[in-house]
């Protein structure tokens, strides 16, 4: 299996956890939309929804997200 690489813009990299995050608890279109407003790229929002597999790693710090935990702040 192919190892991916961290993504190099941490804002861009937060808001796909997050949008993950969200696919993983609601669903795709709020994922999308949530990817949308933070701004990252279509292709990006594209192929992480519909190719699970070429996914880049999660670091520990990105799994951490108010889209599983609504009560921090």
């Amino acid at each position: 299996m192919i190892e991916r690489q961290r993504r190099a813009d941490v804002v861009t990299a937060n808001a796909v956890a997050r949008g993950l995050n969200i696919l993983a608890v609601r669903n795709a279109n709020l994922a999308r939309r949530y990817m949308e407003y933070k701004q990252v790229p279509a292709l990006v929002i594209a192929r992480v929804l519909a190719e699970p597999a070429l996914r880049r790693r999660e670091s520990a710090e990105q799994s951490l997200s108010e889209a599983i935990t609504p009560g921090k702040t």
